[in-house]
């Protein structure tokens, strides 16, 4: 199992959709992504990242210990508009990590709000609903219903 690592930002931080997705919640640590910006997107409840100035930063935590179906799943759920990049998180302690990010496309640019994705409002305001699309994101992704949880992750 070769796998990897993944640093998320946004909808991917909270475990109610983890558990829809991979059907566990995979260890994580809290991190920071220097050099980018989150963004809302027009007409979307999640957000997106690009490359910024070098102060620039992201809050939002490494996804450890991903199997290489566990990325196949997440690749797909990003759909077209992202990109997976080699970045390199600092954890709290200061050390940082190799890790792949999901970068929105320049193509896609214009789609992006001059203000920031806010996760708390997220959760509060638009996380029920967004369950429910990633629901139907498994279903069509699967065929049906989503496998158990053994099939998921199995090499």
């Amino acid at each position: 199992m070769q796998g990897g690592q993944i640093f998320v930002y946004g909808t991917l931080m909270a475990d109610e959709v983890l558990k829809l997705l991979l059907k566990r919640v995979p260890p994580s640590k809290p991190a920071t992504l220097a050099g980018h910006r989150r963004y809302a997107i027009r007409g979307q409840v999640f957000p997106a990242i690009v490359p910024a100035e070098p102060e620039a930063s992201v809050r939002g935590k490494v996804l450890l210990q991903l199997t290489n179906k566990e990325l196949e799943i997440l690749d797909v759920y990003e759909s077209e508009e992202y990109f997976r990049a080699k970045v390199a998180p600092a954890f709290d302690d200061g050390t940082t990590v190799d890790a792949d990010v999901y970068i929105w496309r320049d193509t896609y640019r214009d789609q992006l709000l001059p203000e920031g994705w806010d996760y708390e409002q997220f959760l509060g305001r638009d996380l029920e609903s967004y369950l429910e699309m990633t629901t139907e994101f498994m279903k069509e992704y699967f065929g049906s219903e989503p496998p158990p949880a053994a099939s998921v992750v199995t090499e």
